[in-house]
C-alpha cells in the first residue's frame, strides 16, 4: 500500500469515528443544521472508501460517478447545513431543495460523459475547495461564540486550501504514486482539520443549544409569571381579585405592627345594577362593571389597590389613609362617578362606605363597618346629580 492510500485509509478511519461520534451527540443536540452536517460526513466518508477502492481496483466509470455523487452530495450537505445554522428553519420549499441538488447532477452527468482516471477527480476536488471557503465564510458572519467561529473558519478555509493543492497536484501527476512526499500525506492533515471541524461543530452548536434554553426558560419564566398575574385578576374587569386580597391584606397587617401606620378600606356598590341587568341585559351590565372598574382605579393613588369584591362591589384599599381622608375619598367617588355611555335609561351610581382599622380591632370588623356605611347611603339615596352631597358623620 502506498502512501497516500495509506494517509486515506487513516483519514477514512477517523472519519468513521467522527461520524460514530456525531450520531451519539444527535441523541442530544437535535438539531436540523447537525443533521445535514452528519449526512455531510456520511458521505464523505462513502467518497473516501470510493478513492481507496479506486486506487486499489483502478478509477472505472461507475466508481468515479459514485464518487462524485457521494462527493457532491458531501459538499450540498454542508453548505446545507451552514445555512441552517445561520436561519434555524429554511425559508425555501421543494424548487429551492431541488436547486440544491444540481451541482450533484452537474458533477456526475459531467463525469459518466468523461474519461476515468485519477485526474477526472481534479474538478471535484476544485468544487470541494470552494465548498469549503464557502463554509468558512458562512461561519464568519453567522451566529454562535467567536472561538467557535473562528476555529471552524480557519479550519475550513486550511481545508480548502488543502484541497485546491490537492486537486492542482493530481490534474498534473495524474498517478497518486508519482504526487510530490508532502502531498501524498495530505489525509493525515486533513484528518487533523477534520477533528478541528468536528470540535468547532461541537461548540457552536452546544453554545446553541444553551441559548435556545435559555430563551425557552424566560418564556416559561414569563409564562408563568403572566399565569400568576391572571390568577390574581378578574378575568372581566382586570381588577386584582379577593384571592389577591388575602395575600395584600396579610402584608400590609404586618406593616401596621412594625411602623404604626394607618390603614383604611372603601367599600364601593353599583346602585340599580339588577335593573340595568333586567332592562339592558347583562352584555350592558358587563359594560358598566368595567367603567367602573376604570373609573376607580384611575381615582386613587399608585399605592392604593382596587378589587373586585364580588358581583357588582368593589373594594379599595387605602394604605397610610386616615379615617377623615377616607371619608372625603368615599364621598368624592360617590358623586364624581361620570355617565356611563349606553345606560342612559337606568344611569347607575355608587354607594360607597368606609372605615379605618385601629389596633386591637380585626379587620373583619372593619370591614362589616365599611359594609354597613355603603349600605347606609344606599337606602338614604342620593342628591341629583350636580347638588352637593352632605358630608357624613364621623363615628366618634
Amino acid at each position: 500500500m502506498s502512501v497516500s492510500q495509506f494517509s486515506l485509509l487513516i483519514q477514512a478511519a477517523g472519519t468513521a469515528l467522527l461520524l460514530f461520534l456525531f450520531l451519539l451527540l444527535y441523541q442530544k443536540i437535535r438539531r436540523p443544521a447537525f443533521l445535514d452536517w452528519i449526512a455531510s460526513w456520511a458521505f464523505l466518508l462513502v467518497g473516501l472508501i470510493l478513492l481507496l477502492l479506486a486506487g486499489e481496483i483502478g478509477p472505472g466509470r461507475p466508481l468515479v460517478v459514485l464518487l462524485n455523487y457521494a462527493l457532491a452530495a458531501h459538499a450540498v450537505c454542508l453548505l446545507r447545513g451552514a445555512r441552517h445554522f445561520r436561519r434555524e428553519k429554511t425559508s425555501g420549499g421543494g424548487l429551492l431543495q431541488a436547486l440544491w441538488a444540481l451541482p450533484v447532477l452537474a458533477l456526475t452527468g459531467w463525469a459518466a460523459a468523461s474519461r476515468a482516471s485519477l485526474g477526472q477527480f481534479a474538478p471535484v476536488a476544485f468544487f470541494l475547495a470552494a465548498v469549503y471557503v464557502a463554509t468558512a465564510v458562512s461561519f464568519v458572519i453567522g451566529p454562535g461564540s467567536a472561538a467557535g467561529k473562528f476555529l471552524l473558519s480557519v479550519s475550513f478555509l486550511l481545508w480548502g486550501v488543502a484541497q485546491a493543492v490537492t486537486a492542482s497536484a493530481q490534474m498534473r501527476f495524474r498517478d497518486p504514486a508519482a504526487l510530490p512526499g508532502p502531498l501524498q500525506y495530505a489525509g493525515f492533515a486533513i484528518l487533523l482539520l477534520e477533528m478541528m471541524i468536528a470540535v468547532g461543530i461541537i461548540l457552536v452548536l452546544f453554545e446553541a443549544s444553551q441559548a435556545q434554553l435559555a430563551t425557552e426558560m424566560r418564556q416559561l419564566q414569563r409564562s408563568d409569571e403572566l399565569l400568576k398575574e391572571l390568577s390574581l385578576r378578574d378575568p372581566l374587569t382586570g381588577l386584582y381579585n379577593r384571592n389577591h386580597f388575602n395575600d395584600v391584606i396579610r402584608r400590609e397587617l404586618a406593616a401596621l405592627l412594625h411602623h404604626s401606620l394607618s390603614l383604611s378600606v372603601l367599600l364601593a356598590d353599583v346602585d340599580r345594577f339588577k335593573e340595568i341587568n333586567d332592562r339592558l341585559g347583562h352584555a350592558a351590565g358587563d359594560d358598566v362593571l368595567k367603567f367602573v372598574a376604570n373609573y376607580l382605579t384611575s381615582c386613587v393613588r399608585e399605592s392604593d389597590y382596587v378589587f373586585r369584591w364580588g358581583g357588582d362591589e368593589f373594594l379599595i384599599l387605602l394604605p397610610r389613609t386616615e379615617e377623615a381622608d377616607a371619608a372625603q375619598k368615599a364621598q368624592e367617588l360617590g358623586r364624581s362617578l361620570p355617565r356611563i355611555p349606553g345606560t342612559l335609561e337606568v344611569q347607575a351610581s355608587l354607594s360607597v362606605g368606609w372605615a379605618t382599622h385601629r389596633s386591637g380591632t380585626d379587620f373583619p370588623a372593619v370591614l362589616a363597618q365599611a359594609d354597613a356605611r355603603m349600605y347606609e347611603r344606599k337606602l338614604k339615596g342620593k342628591p341629583a346629580r350636580g347638588e352637593p352631597e352632605p358630608d357624613l358623620p364621623l363615628p366618634s
